[in-house]
C-alpha cells in the first residue's frame, strides 16, 4: 500500500508540475499579444479600449437584466465621452457621486485584461457605502468588466457583492450599464442613450428572497435617482417622451419581425416533415423505375394491392405521416387566422393612445408532453382589447409586435394581460398565467421596458415572465403626457373620507377601486 500511495503521489505532483508550466507559458503567450506594454495589466485605459474596438466588431449588445429598469435618459454628448466621464480612472464625476452619497474609503483598482486573450477589460473597486435606516454602513465590492466596447457602443457588467448586510453572502447585485449612440438631432449634435438595468443573483436558497428582492430595488432606485440627478448637472438631458426616440424603438422592433415564410420554415423544419417529403420521393421514383405487376390474388385491373406484409406496413407509416402533416398544416393555417382583425391596427381618434411592443417571453409552460406550447397573449385596457399572434412549438416566443389602443377619453391606469396556449379556433384555450400592470405604481422608464413575472399555478412553475415595452401618449401635446407621468411618478393620492354600510363588501378590492378612481 505504501509504495501504490508514494507512486500516485509522484504521478500527481508531476501532472501539477506539468500543469504551472503550460500555466506560465500560456501567460506569456497572452502577455506577448500586447505590442503596447509588457504586460497587459500594464496597459492604459484608453490602450485597452481601442483594441477591443479593434477585435469585437460583431459582437451584439447584451440584453437588459431582468430586475427592470434603473435609468433610461437620452444625453447631448458623444458616447464615447459619456464612457470617459463615467469609467475612466479617477474620474470626477465618481468622487462627487461619493461624495454625494456619503461613501467612504473608495478604492479603485487598475484596468486590467480579466482574460488570456484580452478580450475583456475589468477593474476592481471597494468602497464603505454610508449607513442607512435600515442597514449600517457596509463594506461593498464591485467588478466592472467590459463585455462590449466597439468605439460608439459601450456595455459594463458590474458584479456588487455586499457580504456585510443580513444575508449578505446568499446573494449578488448586477448592473449592466449599456451607452449607445442616440437619436439624430436637427442641430447635428452628437447624443447618447444611457441605459442601466439591474438583477439578482441568489449564491444559496433563502426564505427571505422576496424581501431582499425589495429592499434592493428600493435601495438601488434611490441611489441611481442622485446619480441621475447628478449626470444632469453635467450633460443636457433631452426629453425621454421625444417622439423620435420612441419611433425609432419601435421601428427596430418592426425590423426584426419575422415574416410568414420564416415561421413557417421554423415550424415545418422538423424530423417529421422531413421524412415524409424523403418517403414521399422515394415512393414516387420506386413507381417511375418499376414495371407494372401482374394481376393476382385478389387484385383485378385497377385495383393493386400490396404483396406482403412490408408492403402493408410501409404503406401505414406512410398514411400516419401524411396524416400528421395534414394537421399540422391546418394547425399552422388557423393559427396565423387566430390574430383577428384586432392585430396591427393603428390607433385611431384623438385623446389618450396606449401602444404596447410585445417583445418576448421566457419559461412558458406547457400541458404537452414535448414540453412546448403555442402561446398568445391577449391585452385589456378601460374594456378594449388586442390580441397578438400564435408563436407555435416554444416556450421562449420571441413576438416583436407592436399593438395599439385607440384613442381613450381618460388616461388609461390598468392593463391586464393573459398568455393562453393556442389548441385550435374551436377548442378552449388553456390560460399559460396571466399578469396586471397598474400604471401608477411604475414610472415611465420603467414602463419603457419592463420583464413581467406571471401568475398562475403553471407560470409560478416554470417562472414564466414576459418582456414589454409601454408608451403612453396624447394627442393634445407631450405636455398632458408630461403632467400625467409627473404624476403617476410621485402617485398623486388624495384624501378622502369613504363611508360604508352593513352590506358586505371585498374590502381590499373596494378600497384599491377607490383609490385608483381618486387618484385620476
Amino acid at each position: 500500500m505504501k509504495t501504490i500511495v508514494s507512486r500516485l503521489e509522484r504521478v500527481f505532483n508531476k501532472h501539477e508540475e506539468n500543469s504551472r508550466t503550460d500555466d506560465s507559458s500560456e501567460f506569456t503567450s497572452a502577455s506577448s499579444d500586447c505590442e503596447d506594454c509588457e504586460h497587459p495589466s500594464s496597459c492604459s485605459f484608453i490602450e485597452g479600449l481601442e483594441i477591443m474596438s479593434s477585435r469585437e466588431n460583431e459582437q451584439e449588445m447584451p440584453e437588459n437584466l431582468q430586475g427592470g429598469i434603473l435609468l433610461d435618459k437620452v444625453y447631448l454628448v458623444p458616447s464615447w465621452d459619456l464612457n470617459m466621464f463615467l469609467f475612466a480612472p479617477n474620474s470626477q464625476f465618481k468622487k462627487d457621486l461619493e461624495e454625494l452619497q456619503g461613501t467612504t474609503d473608495a478604492e479603485e483598482g487598475p484596468w486590467i485584461w480579466k482574460s488570456a486573450n484580452m478580450s475583456h477589460l475589468s477593474r476592481t473597486v471597494s468602497c464603505t457605502k454610508a449607513a442607512t435606516k435600515l442597514v449600517k454602513a457596509v463594506k461593498a465590492t464591485e467588478e466592472q468588466t467590459y463585455i462590449k466596447a466597439d468605439g460608439k457602443e459601450f456595455a459594463v457588467l458590474t458584479n456588487v457583492s455586499t457580504p456585510e448586510v443580513p444575508y449578505g453572502n446568499a446573494f449578488n447585485i448586477e448592473l449592466l450599464y449599456k451607452i449607445m449612440p442616440g437619436p439624430e438631432i436637427s442641430s447635428g449634435e452628437a447624443s447618447s442613450h444611457l441605459l442601466i438595468s439591474w438583477g439578482i443573483t441568489f449564491c444559496k436558497s433563502t426564505m427571505m428572497k422576496c424581501m431582499i428582492e425589495g429592499g434592493a430595488r428600493q435601495g438601488l432606485k434611490e441611489c441611481f435617482d442622485q446619480f441621475a440627478d447628478l449626470l444632469a448637472q453635467n450633460f443636457k438631458m433631452m426629453d425621454y417622451m421625444d417622439s423620435s426616440n420612441k419611433d425609432h424603438m419601435l421601428a427596430t422592433l418592426e425590423a426584426a419581425h419575422q415574416s410568414e415564410w420564416q415561421l413557417a420554415s421554423d415550424y415545418f423544419w422538423n424530423f417529421t416533415a422531413v421524412s415524409t417529403i424523403f418517403m414521399i420521393l422515394y415512393v414516387v421514383v420506386h413507381i417511375l423505375f418499376c414495371e407494372p405487376g401482374i394481376v393476382q390474388g385478389l387484385e383485378f385491373n385497377g385495383l393493386d394491392l400490396p404483396d406482403s406484409f412490408g408492403q402493408l406496413i410501409t404503406c401505414s407509416i406512410l398514411v400516419i405521416q401524411l396524416e400528421r402533416i395534414c394537421n399540422m398544416m391546418k394547425h399552422f393555417i388557423q393559427a396565423r387566422l387566430q390574430r383577428g382583425s384586432d392585430h396591427g391596427v393603428r390607433a385611431q381618434g384623438e385623446g389618450w393612445v396606449l401602444t404596447v411592443a410585445l417583445i418576448e417571453g421566457t419559461n412558458l409552460s406547457s400541458m404537452d408532453s414535448t414540453g412546448l406550447s403555442d402561446p398568445f397573449v391577449v391585452l385589456t385596457c378601460n374594456g378594449k382589447t388586442r390580441t397578438s399572434s400564435v408563436q407555435l412549438q416554444t416556450s421562449d416566443p420571441q413576438w416583436n409586435e407592436i399593438l395599439e389602443f385607440d384613442a381613450m377619453d381618460e388616461p388609461p391606469s390598468v392593463l391586464d394581460v393573459e398568455v393562453f396556449d393556442f389548441d385550435g379556433p374551436f377548442d378552449q384555450a388553456t390560460s399559460l398565467g396571466h399578469a396586471e400592470i397598474i400604471f401608477l405604481k411604475h414610472t415611465s422608464p420603467e414602463l419603457a421596458d419592463m420583464w413581467i413575472p406571471l401568475e398562475g399555478k403553471l407560470a409560478q412553475s416554470s417562472q414564466s415572465k414576459l418582456h414589454l415595452r409601454i408608451f403612453i401618449d396624447n394627442d393634445k401635446g407631450v405636455e398632458t403626457v408630461k403632467e400625467y407621468l409627473t404624476k403617476m411618478e410621485k402617485g398623486g393620492w388624495e384624501e378622502v373620507e369613504l363611508t360604508f354600510t352593513s352590506q358586505e363588501f371585498d374590502i381590499p378590492e373596494f378600497v384599491w377601486v377607490a383609490t385608483r378612481r381618486i387618484s385620476h
